[in-house]
């Protein structure tokens, strides 16, 4: 993780500054500045500074986050197979792919949506699995909520490296008890011992994109994995539900209690079960 991270600008502080404000966020709303405008611009501090210019095409993007590195604008983006970004939100930024956000936004925000989910699955001290990282609000949240360590793992590298200009990650990179692993969970996990885990937090990538993160084996690998009595959270989303009325949770109910897992519950809020995996 950098040690300071250039200054980071959406649409609605870009539009602030025009408007000749001179304090602001430039940590995507986690504190706020004092800038100076000078002749040429505006000093935003730690060596940068910005144009007018560079400002109104800021202002005119209401989707991306860019940041300012010696004196040139970039958007907080990276491509490979795929195209990723930064977007603001009311809250913690989002992770789009393709255009896809990979977070709830709609009436929640990815922080909020976060702390709401680890408060149903009752999550305090004791040992987290975090099956998918994404930008580490999940792992950052389980630490503040008094959990003693939590592995969390990522399949794609393009995301980590999102979450390293992410202020809002910043927790990911200087906990000492988050422990960071690359690769897919289908895999990672049977490297773990059998009952190594007190919580489970699974919050996958849609079904037709993972299939394999919804299926039996899984569940099973899962099953091994966490301790009797130990508690998941399982996001399922609810795809196809609105328009083909597509209903994906009987066949996930069915195969996490053949995995062993029993108290299911679906949450419409945070649209997914919580569990625990019994002892028998």
């Amino acid at each position: 993780m950098p040690k300071t991270l250039p200054p980071m600008l959406t649409s609605k502080e870009a539009k602030i500054i025009l408007d000749g404000k001179t304090r602001v966020s430039l940590d995507l709303g986690l504190s706020k500045t004092d800038i100076i405008q000078t002749k040429h611009g505006y000093d935003l501090g730690k060596g940068e500074t910005i144009d007018s210019v560079s400002l109104g095409k800021i202002a005119e993007n209401e989707r991306s986050v860019y940041f300012v590195d010696q004196k040139t604008v970039f958007m907080a983006a990276t491509s490979g197979k795929h195209f990723y970004k930064l977007a603001p939100t009311g809250g913690a930024p989002t992770l789009e792919i393709d255009g896809i956000r990979m977070h709830r936004t709609k009436e929640t925000t990815p922080d909020r949506d976060t702390r709401d989910k680890l408060k149903l699955l009752g999550l305090s001290s004791g040992t987290v699995l975090d099956t998918c990282m994404g930008l580490g609000y999940t792992a950052i949240e389980a630490i503040r909520r008094g959990a003693d360590r939590v592995v969390t793992v990522e399949y794609d590298t393009n995301v980590l490296l999102i979450s390293l200009i992410n202020p809002w990650s910043s927790g990911l990179f200087s906990s000492c008890s988050i422990h960071k692993v690359i690769g897919d969970s289908f895999s990672v996990v049977d490297a773990f011992p059998s009952q190594l885990f007190d919580y489970i937090i699974h919050d996958p990538p849609r079904h037709s994109s993972a299939g394999h993160l919804y299926g039996q084996e899984f569940y099973h690998k899962m099953a091994r994995a966490i301790k009797p009595g130990g508690r998941m959270f399982h996001y399922t989303g609810e795809p196809g539900s609105r328009y083909r009325k597509v209903n994906i949770h009987t066949g996930i109910r069915k195969r996490l209690g053949i995995a062993g897992f029993r108290d299911l519950e679906y949450h419409p809020v945070v649209m997914g079960f919580t569990c625990t995996r019994g002892t028998a």
